[in-house]
């Protein structure tokens, strides 16, 4: 990551924390009251109760007012930046989201550029946003694009065969002017088509001049190993929350269709 695209990244954070970028000089804890910035990342189109965004050492909260009194009073005593998302810090933050009727999203791992893409002769191809359209029905492609109402899908790559069968597919996301969320799906394992896809795409978000960023489960190692692979190493880590839909005496799940 060059000192251009830190300066973007901690500028988008800013917005998205309702923070100052100086306030990323020091590792001290900070908690904000949630503000909507129309700059800020888009993930859905619903209010969040609080996010958590862990960068470079740093612990950072945003939240509603209802709960941010508890988030400076209990939480921040309770957990660090590099230990926030242990199970028992989830499980607390959990319950507490509960009681105003919010439930923990995702707590995902993100990667940011940092070593130049790999050369690769996989012939690869760039896809516009309408040649994105046409993948809407392939039930496989589940990360790659969104194919959303509150967002576009931008910019994409496939990776077809001879005989054109799609073997691998990257997206890119405009959820924000500053940075684009990545996303990819490879249909066949151990044969660098995924890394390809992914590596083609970021060289043209960066030429753009975008910072691309991905993030996947920490659970998710084949998705990881990919970033890794394309040049990106883990930078950030993330959590939100989404209102509990409820279906009778139950909740539907949302749809987490991305990261990857």
């Amino acid at each position: 990551m060059t000192q251009e695209q830190r300066q973007m990244v901690e500028e988008q954070f800013a917005l998205d924390y309702n923070c100052s970028i100086k306030d990323f000089q020091s590792t001290e804890k900070l908690v904000t009251l949630q503000k909507k910035h129309r700059e800020a990342r888009k993930f859905n189109d619903e209010d969040s109760l609080m996010n958590m965004l862990t960068y470079n050492g740093k612990l950072l909260i945003t939240a509603n007012e209802e709960i941010l009194p508890w988030c400076e009073e209990v939480l921040t005593k309770r957990i660090s930046a590099e230990w926030c998302f242990e199970f028992d810090s989830l499980i607390r933050i959990n319950k507490k989201l509960f009681e105003f009727g919010y439930k923990i999203d995702q707590v995902h791992i993100f990667f940011l550029p940092k070593y130049d893409q790999p050369l690769s002769d996989i012939k690869t191809i760039i896809l516009n946003e309408d040649e994105i359209r046409l993948f809407e029905e392939d039930r496989r492609i589940d990360e790659a694009f969104l194919f959303d109402d509150y967002i576009k899908d931008v910019l994409g790559v496939a990776v077809r065969s001879d005989s054109d069968e799609l073997l691998a597919v990257a997206g890119a996301t405009a959820n924000s002017e500053r940075m684009w969320e990545i996303g990819y799906n490879s249909f066949v394992e151990g044969r660098g088509f995924g890394t390809a896809a992914l590596s083609a795409l970021l060289k043209e978000v960066i030429k753009l001049g975008k910072v691309p960023y991905c993030g996947t489960a920490i659970s998710h190692l084949a998705s990881q190993n990919i970033a890794l692979k394309a040049g990106m190493v883990p930078v950030f880590s993330e959590l939100r929350t989404v209102k509990i839909k409820y279906k009778t005496r139950d909740y539907s799940e949302k749809e987490d269709k991305r990261p990857c």
